[in-house]
């Protein structure tokens, strides 16, 4: 299913990035008419049921001198019924260390697994032959048709592979953390203009790792990755009809000895800290920042790659302005990768 629809969208996204830097007559007559317009009505009613949603479970760990950050996504549509139409997924893996003078080293890659393709070297690994997306795209296919409740029964073994024979046959990759970012998909889904036919997609953008930080006694050195997600659904057309931004920024401390611990709270992202961020009062429109969000989301929609490419990132569109003044560049980078996947 992801692989037959989408070759218009390698030509808008080309431009898009060399652009950047959501009687008895009488009575059959009016029963058919009456029959049309009830069914008109059925289907508008059915496409206005079609939620988008967006799971994000990131995790941080620290031991004497390395430390992880490890962000699992989920993008999911979801039809009238509730039950899973499309689901697309990622992951990203940052690798932190230091040595005993606190001195620190982050990674240079921040690309995510999906982003790595073939530089991902699961496929010669694998005895399915398969690379990472292949079988992450396997689970996701394998999902479609399930309700939530059901993808959360999902058993896996103890290093949480499936079990299921059919699932296994496309799949034998760790997929717990994949089923749980999709249920917190599900969960956090809403009406947001997605419609049958629509197809989802997700883009992370990580921005540049800090380099040269040093942990000193006056001072611990905070390694703070910025990951930010968008999905989109796109019509037949590759134009957005709905779209989901968000931002997590896990952190990871370096003491002057070269160890690394991590946060014991859990890592939430923007949009599930609502108002708790606390924007708000410094926002001159009165806006936390999914409230920033959601309005660059709705200015998306109707519009295609190339367009959101052409779209200016430094607040100086006055219609996006009116919606949101918060930097909209990474979100914008996140879009146009998002619209690039096949």
């Amino acid at each position: 299913m992801k692989q037959a629809s989408r070759w218009f969208l390698c030509c808008t996204l080309a431009a898009a990035l060399a652009l950047t830097g959501c009687g008895g007559g009488s009575s059959g007559s009016s029963s058919g008419s009456m029959s049309g317009s009830t069914s008109a009505g059925s289907s508008a009613a059915e496409s206005a049921a079609w939620r988008t949603g967006l799971g994000v479970l990131t995790e941080t760990a620290g031991t004497d001198r390395a430390g992880s950050i490890h962000t699992v996504a989920a993008a999911v549509l979801l039809d009238a019924d509730g039950k899973l139409a499309e689901v697309t997924l990622d992951e990203l893996e940052l690798s932190v260390s230091a040595d005993s003078t606190g001195k620190v080293t982050t990674p240079t890659d921040t690309r995510t697994k999906r982003q790595k393709g073939k530089d991902y070297p699961l496929a010669e690994v694998s005895g399915l032959k398969k690379g990472w997306a292949e079988q992450a795209d396997a689970f996701g296919d394998w999902l479609e048709g399930k309700t939530p409740d059901e993808v959360k029964k999902l058993k896996t073994d103890a290093d949480g592979k499936p079990t299921d024979a059919d699932l296994l046959s496309g799949c034998t990759i760790a997929v717990d953390g994949y089923r749980d970012a999709v249920v917190r998909a599900c969960e956090n889904a809403q009406v947001l203009g997605a419609a049958r036919g629509d197809t989802v997609r997700l883009g992370v953008e990580v921005a540049e790792m800090p380099q040269g930080l040093v942990g000193t006694d006056d001072k611990d050195a905070q390694v703070q990755a910025k990951i930010t997600l968008a999905v989109v659904t796109i019509d037949e057309n590759a134009r957005v009809t709905s779209a989901i931004g968000d931002m997590t920024e896990p952190e990871l401390t370096v003491s002057a000895d070269g160890t690394v611990s991590a946060p014991r709270e859990p890592v939430y992202t923007k949009n599930e800290l609502g108002d708790r961020y606390g924007m708000r009062s410094a926002s001159a429109l009165g806006k936390e920042w999914y409230e920033h969000s959601a309005g660059w989301c709705g200015y998306l929609k109707g519009k295609n790659a190339v367009e959101i490419g052409k779209l200016s990132a430094d607040g100086t569109d006055a219609d996006l302005k009116a919606l949101c003044t918060i930097s909209v560049t990474d979100l914008q980078k996140a879009t146009l990768k998002a619209m690039a996947e096949q």
